[in-house]
């Protein structure tokens, strides 16, 4: 019979999973953004690349975030 883990062992993975989750939401919101900011200068723009990126970012951090918890906790499709 495999040997449980500690429960330091599992506090310590649940916050490296939060530390993750948490880097994989915030990068490519900050991509985003610098992004927008860099597009909406060169395109001399009003703001909507900006917008546009900054929500790119947030669905590409959110499947992200899904694809992590879905191996997590095994929702595999």
């Amino acid at each position: 019979m495999p040997e449980q883990p500690s429960r330091d062992a599992s506090a310590l993975r649940a916050w490296a999973l939060v530390g993750q989750l948490g880097l994989t939401m915030a990068v490519p919101i900050v991509a985003g953004v610098l992004g927008g900011i860099y597009l909406d200068a060169w395109l001399g723009g009003t703001g909507i690349v900006l917008v546009v990126m900054i929500l790119l970012g947030v669905g590409v951090g959110a499947a992200g975030v899904y694809g992590l918890l879905a191996k997590e906790i095994s929702w595999k499709r």
